[in-house]
């Protein structure tokens, strides 16, 4: 049976605009429309399994519907700019995938939609609208249904006849006249004033029409009957004429003259994946791709496949068995000069158009290749065959630091995310599609429980490398080469070394902790219970509503709403601060159960049996700021505000006969701040050693330093963070708890005062909105399209951004640089000529920790002061404070 879709592009188009987040490509082109688009057509296509397919759009100017009343929907806020701009790219989309379009001029995609509907009806083919509104339930019966977006992008209702009558009490045939009785506000059709949606459903339920409603409220009898109110049959008589015309608006003209449609032209043709290849890599819409029908299974990855393998005889394999043929391999690395490599089983290489893999028992023999300096190892996440040179001997050998990996570095893992911050899709497939436009083989360098199968790895190296040529041209066209190669690489060193490093942890204090934190959750869930008069899941979202909301009534004016109801999640707890005492008892109780689940029970679960150590996993490619993070453990959110939180800490340990050594810039932030705004008072502050809230709150209130209230301080250490986060009146006057207008009056002085910080702020925002990214002092960017948006609170958010990634993220290259610094102080520190020696083991926002010897830890910390204050120059003077302790508690 023939099955056909008709796809309402516009609506679809405007649903996945609002309901997505904004997503944006490398190069600051909004997309987020046309992923929806994409990601809804994919869905319909796999869950319907069409035959044929038709897409309908609107087309820019008035309709005949204006015509007849030219304040229809006159209503309507005008779409930002970007929804518009993504409407061409969605029907290059379309035509990608082969598909018909119909569109007229004069009407709307709904009118094409019942013209297609009718043409279609009495085929036999079974027709599916799909839609994100209601207009085209009218259309529904026998062969026609109606697949629609209720909320979002993934609720989807099915309507047919039965459903019709279900959801509204009356069948689709008599949905056009409920909106003539009722209107429908967003597209400004007026109605009948005064009814409204209850008695429009009543009416239509009762009586039908409105031909049957004014039938009878013309007839004397009925009107005696009173079974129509006097009030509103009244207000029906005055709005005859607007419930005609309502209805004529509201109704579909299926007869649209001028549209070329065949049935036959629908019908699904063979996609050219070339070209859906092609226009998925523009778009980087990386994870819909393995969606399109049957494309897993297309010759056109078959064929890129054989091109990799066979193309002119271009790409060969050979596994290496002997010296002989090692010698070989070594010889045309040092010839190439660059390489790529990865080690799965093995030491799989490419170089050129050659692949090679020397199985594990040869390894060893591979030493010399890694300790050139005049080579080039390219690869993707190298600190993976980083960590496994360094835990596979005999190769460099047990005493043997993972820095001794002496080649210069390309990763194309870490150069696509210095590209692009802002995406996630830094995966080896991922970037082969999006910069080569090509897939990755299917199973391309998977381990099984037969082995590995080192030729497809060898060809997703050989696709690397080809990447990581157009890579190293982009990076040099941006001028962030330099940042790439000076940070980024020896960082992979240094990371790598972190990893295997390890930090050891104290399970028995764990254990005693895990104990009172358990008789404090049990403690503060009874006085929950109390306050609530009854025992409930306090995990549960559900039963949480229920209690606060129904039971307890606490107010919800400003309280936002999700699908399920009214949130209850920590941003909306902390709105209801102080409305009952309950509200920080809950917080509490989620602070004891995110400390237990997250760390304190999970903590000895991570202790690696052989080093007896945690391995957290530090992420180089992630934040789109440039900070680093970690993950299994999350070392960088344990709570350090609270007595629990730095509890945690104490369980961070050093080893026996050794010290922690704790290092953290002091204010980083606000010394970037006074560097990039050259501003005068707050360099002065800086350079006099001043306390810089102390100062600020001096300056802003006309006081001297002495005479500087908690109060006062408070309010400027918010301002002076804030500035670095966008902060307005509204967020001063809550953070710190002050009215508005002395909030306001607050940081009106404070700008008065730091007018360097008021100018660079202004400079910042004018800039980026010009180049459409802003970046760091070393040139790390941001693309931040949102800063030309039309939607108020996506600029906000953007401009917020542009403030104080600048700022931020010079804070995280200065680290970086730190940690790259202090690795190689170490090394030629005296102290690691002694065994054990130093150890970098852990990064936590401005903080660095290492381990060393307890003999060792003040000449160490002080090397390490030294390193970290020196690294760069700024306008002002830059503090590392550094301590020494057994615990990571003891560093703070």
């Amino acid at each position: 049976m023939n099955r056909l879709i008709i796809l309402d592009g516009n609506a679809i188009v405007h649903r996945a605009y609002h309901a997505l987040p904004p997503l944006t490509t490398k190069d600051g082109k909004m997309v987020n429309a046309v992923y929806g688009f994409a990601s809804m057509l994919l869905k319909v296509w796999q869950d319907l399994k069409p035959t044929h397919i038709a897409v309908t759009f609107d087309m820019a100017g008035p309709t005949f519907r204006h015509v007849k009343f030219k304040e229809y929907k006159a209503t309507r806020v005008k779409a930002a700019q970007e929804l518009y701009d993504q409407i061409p790219l969605t029907h290059e989309l379309v035509s990608a995938f082969g598909l018909a379009i119909y569109e007229k001029k004069g009407y709307e995609a709904d009118d094409v939609i019942g013209t297609l509907v009718e043409k279609t009806r009495d085929s036999g083919a079974e027709i599916f609208i799909v839609t994100g509104d209601k207009d085209t339930l009218q259309l529904v019966g026998g062969n026609v249904k109606v697949y629609t977006l209720r909320k979002g992008m993934s609720d989807i209702a099915v309507y047919d006849t039965e459903e019709v009558r279900r959801k509204f009490g009356f069948g689709p045939e008599l949905v056009v006249d409920y909106k003539a009785l009722a209107g429908d506000p967003s597209d400004n059709i007026p109605g009948v004033p005064g009814i409204g949606e209850k008695t429009a459903t009543e009416l239509i339920k009762k009586f039908g029409g409105i031909k049957e409603i004014y039938k009878r409220i013309e007839n004397k009898e009925f009107r005696i009957k009173g079974e129509i109110k006097d009030g509103v049959i009244k207000k029906l008589e005055a709005g005859k004429d607007s419930a005609q015309m309502s209805k004529e608006l509201a109704t579909l003209d299926c007869a649209v003259p001028g549209l070329d449609f065949k049935f036959d032209d629908c019908k699904l043709k063979e996609l050219d994946k070339e070209k859906i290849i092609k226009l998925f890599s523009e778009l980087e819409f990386v994870s819909l791709l393995k969606r399109v029908p049957e494309f897993a299974q297309s010759e056109i990855v078959k064929s890129q496949s054989r091109k990799i393998k066979d193309k002119e005889a271009d790409f060969k394999f050979n596994e290496i068995s002997d010296k002989t043929g090692l010698g070989k391999l070594k010889k045309i690395i040092r010839e190439k000069k660059i390489f790529a490599c990865r080690y799965l089983s093995g030491l799989v290489f490419v170089v050129g158009h050659e692949g090679f893999f020397v199985k594990k028992e040869m390894v060893g023999e591979c030493e010399e290749i890694f300790t050139d300096p005049e080579l080039e190892l390219v690869g993707h996440d190298l600190k993976q065959i980083v960590k496994a040179i360094k835990t596979n001997p005999p190769l460099l050998g047990e005493g043997q630091r993972v820095g001794y990996v002496a080649n210069k570095l390309f990763d194309v893992m870490v150069a696509s995310y210095l590209l692009a911050p802002g995406s996630r899709a830094h995966g080896a497939a991922d970037i082969v599609f999006k910069v080569l436009g090509k897939q990755l083989p299917a199973g391309t360098g998977q381990e099984s429980l037969f082995g590995v199968d080192a030729k497809e790895a060898a060809q997703e190296l050989y696709l690397l490398a080809q990447a990581a040529d157009k890579l190293k041209a982009e990076l040099m066209k941006i001028d962030d080469y330099g940042l790439f190669q000076k940070v980024e690489m020896p960082l992979v060193l240094v990371l790598a070394e972190m990893e295997l490093n390890g930090m050891a942890v104290d399970l028995d204090i764990l254990s005693e902790l895990s104990k009172k934190v358990s008789g404090e959750i049990k403690s503060v869930s009874k006085k929950i219970y109390k306050m609530a008069g009854e025992e409930f899941n306090i995990a549960s979202p559900l039963q949480l509503r229920e209690v606060l909301f129904e039971k307890m009534n606490i107010p919800t004016e400003g309280i936002k709403k999700g699908k399920t109801g009214l949130s209850t999640s920590a941003e909306e707890l902390e709105k209801m601060r102080g409305l009952h005492p309950v509200i920080e008892e809950i917080e509490n109780y989620r602070e004891l159960a995110k400390l237990q689940n997250t760390y304190i029970d999970v903590l000895p679960t991570l202790v690696d049996k052989k080093t007896g150590r945690i391995h957290t996993t530090f992420n180089q490619t992630v934040a789109a700021t440039g900070r680093l993070s970690s993950s299994d453990p999350n070392l960088q959110n344990i709570p350090i505000r609270t007595e629990l939180g730095q509890e945690v800490r104490k369980a961070f340990v050093a080893g026996k006969g050794n010290l922690l050594v704790g290092a953290d810039y002091s204010q980083i932030e606000l010394r970037i701040v006074a560097s990039l705004a050259e501003d005068q008072k707050m360099i002065e502050i800086f350079e006099a050693g001043e306390d810089i809230h102390r100062a600020t709150a001096a300056a802003i209130n006309n006081v001297p330093l002495e005479a500087v209230t908690k109060e006062m301080r408070r309010a400027a250490k918010e301002v002076n963070f804030g500035v670095l986060y966008g902060m307005g009146v509204h967020g001063l006057s809550w953070r710190a708890g002050i009215p508005y207008t002395q909030a306001k009056d607050f940081i009106d002085k404070y700008f008065q005062q730091f007018s360097g910080v008021k100018k660079y702020i202004d400079r910042t925002l004018e800039l980026a909105r010009k180049d459409g990214y802003c970046e760091t002092l070393f040139g790390r960017r941001r693309y931040i399209p949102e800063l030309n948006s039309d939607n108020h609170q996506l600029r906000a958010a953007a401009e917020r951004m542009a403030i104080n990634h600048p700022v931020q993220g010079t804070a995280a290259d200065l680290i970086k640089m730190a940690m790259i610094e202090v690795s190689n102080v170490i090394t030629r520190s005296e102290a690691t000529k002694q065994s054990p020696s130093p150890k970098l083991i852990l990064q936590v926002h401005d903080e660095l920790v290492l381990e060393v010897k307890a003999d060792q830890a003040q000449a160490v910390a002080a090397e390490v002061k030294k390193a970290m204050e020196s690294v760069i120059k700024l306008r002002v003077p830059v503090e590392a404070h550094v301590k020494t302790g057994q615990s990571w508690w003891e560093l703070k």
